[in-house]
Parts: C-alpha cells; structure tokens; sequence
C-alpha cells in the first residue's frame, strides 16, 4: 500500500544575496551546468541507482535588491543538480514587511496588483540549475519600500520546502541582467499509436479474492497481496469483497457511470466486522492485477480514468509494485519498488484540497520488505491547467510511462500524467538493485481507509457534515507496453 509521499513543511535555510551576490549565483549555476555536460561518458554502473543519485541542494536568496521604480523583479531560485527528479516552485502570496511602505493586501489585492502569481516553474531531469521567478508589480515604487514574496517549493524534501524574500527599492541598485536558463517544455502523452496490451470492460469484470477464477486464470484480486489488512500504514480500514460477512457492496458496477464501484463506508457499533480476531469499524476496497499477465510489463504506460473521493480520511490511490515469477510461472509480489501514480490523503497527512493530486516512487533492494528511500509531488491539478473542479465530480485521468534507456541506464525514467498532460519526471529508482536487470510491474487501485482514534461511522459517512464521497469509480486502467509517445 502506499505510505506518504513527500507532503513537505517548514522553511528551507538559504542564503542572503544582494544584487552582487545574484550575479555571482547565476555565474556559479552557468559553472555547474557547464561542469556536468563536460563529464566524461562512464562505464555503465551495476550497482543501484540510488547510489548514484543525491537530493539537489536549494539555494533562494533572502533579499532582492532593484532600482525604484521596476516593474519586472526576478528572483533566483536554484539547485546544484538536477539529475534526479522534477520539482516545482512557484509564488505562494506576498506578504507586508514591517515598515516596508507596501501593503500587499489581500489574496485578491495582491492578485489584481501583481502580475506572476499564477507562474509555475518546473525543473525536469538534466534542466539547467536554475530558475528566474518573476513578480510584475502593477505600480511604481520609489527608493525605500519593500515588500516580500513567498516562494514555495515541492518536490525537494522536508527541509527545502521555500522561502520569503524580501525585494527592496534601493536607490543606485543595478538593473537586473538575466539569463535564459533551459527547462524542457512539459511532455503530453499520445496514445494514438500505441498498443495496448489488456481489455477492461467495468460491465463485465472480474475479480475474486485469490485472483484466480474457477478455471485457474487470473483474474484481478480483492485483497491485498499479504491479506486485508495494512497495520504497517496505520490503516484502519479491511479490506473488503463479497466473501466477507457483513461487507456492504465493496465492489458493483454502476451502470449509470459505465463504472466499476469501489465503496468504502463505517460500520455502525453493532455491525463491525470481525476477522481474525480483531473487530474492523471501516470498509477499505481493492483490485489488483497480480495475477492478470495482460496488466503488467517491465516498461510502457499504465493509465486509469476515474473519479476519485475527497471524503475525509478516505485514501484513494493507483499504483505499482514489482512483481516476479517462480519457476513454475507463478506471480508474486515484491516489494519494493512502489510507483505511485496518483495518492491522494484527503487530511490524513497535512492539509489539501479538493483538486490536490500527489506521485512518488518508493525504493530498495528487490524483495527485501525494507524501503532505502521514497521522493516525490504533490501539487493542484489548476496549475498544469487541468479541471479544477472537485475530483469526485469529474473524471481525471492518471497515467505514469516507464522507459529504459538503452544507452545510459541511469537516465531510464519514469513520467507522470494528468489527463495526458505531464505533471513530473523522476530518474527510476523503483527497479532492480542490480541495474542490468528489469523486473515487471502490477497494478493497484483502491481505496484505503485511515482515520484518527475514535472516529465516528457518522463522522466519516458523512464526511463531517460535507457529505463527499469515499467511493473510486473507475471506467479504465489499460497498459500499452509500445508504442506511445512523449511529446
């Protein structure tokens, strides 16, 4: 199951710059890109991929200085590497500095007055270092004001999560001389040529809680791969299907959606399930592809349409996990790697929205149970202008497409899709230790149940009072190992 990606808090520490200090930051970042394209092409490595790869270091600077009277300000945010994973920065709000002779106002004031609040900047894998983030203040401001913008960054861990920085009038201050560092252009993903390996009917569909039919042929599973239950989450919700007594409709197709039904809900006191010995007061509900050859692969793109719940505590996700075979063709699950498509806690861990959307990839030596490391996104579905309504009243799309490259195994990828539209690229870490080798994935999608100590079947069913949905409705997840193209 899914543990949490990487939902980060806190300011990162950086460091003060004037405007000398600016150029001398933007003259170090042209070094860097510089130092890292003249390195010489290596034998190829064996050992894993998370020992060759570390965390980019950010660097924001806590002051900006500009002439009176700018209207265009540009604020250097950067990182010494880049070849890891994509992550984001943009302006979170502006903020009044005591004595600074500006007020910001409010979300709308300062939304009317200052152009560049809506700007998102993405670093993809192997960009250059640094970016430019811009704030456009409407009016002019003479020597002596200030004011301070609020840069946030995802995707670089808990303690590189932004800053504030303060931008001063200063009379005599130079104008500011920058670059035009490279970002490669977000990709889309185009099926139109692609083959598709699976056929997935929600009318139809089959499932059962070993992942096998009465013939023996696999069909996809109800359970998890380990059982119902995932204490090692602190989940509280089982995992339920028809075979267990006392489940309410776990599993329907819902003929008005043209869509498979995953029902998660709270038992009332007197109608709490019991399994193995222990009384479970919440509905989770999965399906996956373990034993269904025709959903997994070593590479390609697995895609799922589906709206998904916002209920509180209710814990939608579309995932990946090794799988292997034994020698007698038998599947089973390894674990890790983990790719997470699509996780959305919905409060379980720190705060969202209605449109917030997470991926991550969790990793290790195959098989061991033991995770060396996880890194990740979240972020809101509006910022790559997608559909910002409330994601359990329209249908998104979650996609992820896995590459190996031939030539340089350390650059083979995975990338991450909204509604066709790119929305992160990591370098894969969710592979074999031993680089030379490919393992093939599954597919899981489901909905997990976690709720504080004491939580109420009304306060979930309810959803405290909001009354969203916990349930996934899904009329897609389909697997194209060749053909697609990222364009």
């Amino acid at each position: 199951m899914p543990t949490q990606s990487e939902i980060m808090s806190g300011w990162a520490a950086s460091l003060r710059a004037t405007a000398a200090d600016i150029e001398a930051l933007v003259a170090g970042s042209a070094v860097q890109t510089q130092a890292v394209a003249a390195q010489p092409t290596a034998a190829q490595p064996t050992g894993p991929i998370w020992g060759l790869t570390v965390l980019p270091k950010l660097t924001i600077p806590a002051e900006v200085v500009v002439p009176p009277g700018t209207q265009e300000i540009f604020i250097p945010v950067s990182v010494d590497r880049t070849d890891r994973q994509s992550f984001m920065a943009y302006i979170d709000r502006l903020v009044n500095v005591s004595g600074g002779g500006i007020n910001v106002g409010a979300s709308a004031d300062y939304r009317a007055n200052f152009a560049g609040m809506e700007t998102v900047y993405q670093w993809s894998p192997f960009d250059d270092g640094l970016h430019w983030v811009r704030v456009a203040p409407k009016a002019k401001y003479p020597a002596g004001r200030a004011f301070q913008v609020s840069i946030r960054v995802k995707g670089l861990g808990d303690s590189q999560k932004g800053r504030g920085v303060t931008v001063r009038f200063v009379e005599g201050a130079p104008a500011q001389q920058i670059t035009k560092p490279f970002h490669r252009p977000l990709r889309r993903l185009d099926l139109s040529g692609a083959k598709r390996k699976n056929t997935f009917d929600p009318a139809t569909l089959k499932w059962s809680s070993t992942g096998k039919d009465a013939q023996g042929k696999g069909v996809l599973m109800s359970a998890l791969s380990h059982g119902r239950t995932q204490d090692g989450n602190g989940e509280t919700g089982l995992y339920a299907d028809e075979t267990i007594t006392g489940a309410d409709k776990p599993i329907s197709y819902d003929a008005t959606e043209r869509a498979i039904r995953l029902h998660t809900c709270a038992f009332a006191t007197d109608k709490r399930i019991e399994l193995d010995h222990r009384m479970w007061a919440f509905q989770a509900v999965v399906l996956q592809g373990l034993h269904v050859d025709a959903l997994c692969g070593t590479e390609g793109v697995w895609r799922m349409e589906a709206k998904i719940p916002v209920r509180k505590y209710s814990w939608p996700a579309f995932w990946l996990v090794n799988r292997s075979l034994k020698s007698t063709g038998e599947a089973y699950s390894q674990w890790p790697g983990e790719i997470d498509i699509l996780e959305k806690f919905n409060g379980i861990y720190g705060t969202d929205t209605i449109s917030t959307s997470s991926f991550a990839q969790h990793y290790g030596n195959l098989g061991s149970n033991t995770r060396v490391g996880t890194f990740g996104n979240d972020f809101e579905v509006q910022q790559y202008g997608l559909n910002k309504a409330s994601m359990d009243e329209v249908y998104h799309s979650w996609a992820c497409h896995v590459r190996y490259d031939a030539n340089d195994t350390t650059k083979s990828e995975v990338t991450f899709f909204v509604d066709d539209v790119e929305v992160g690229c990591h370098v894969l870490h969710s592979r074999h230790q031993d680089l030379s080798k490919k393992v093939e994935f599954y597919p899981i999608f489901n909905v997990a149940v976690k709720t504080p100590a004491n939580y109420t079947a009304e306060q979930y069913n309810t959803d405290e009072g909001r009354n969203r949905t916990g349930d996934m409705l899904v009329r897609d997840v389909a697997y194209y190992p060749t053909g697609a193209k990222l364009v």
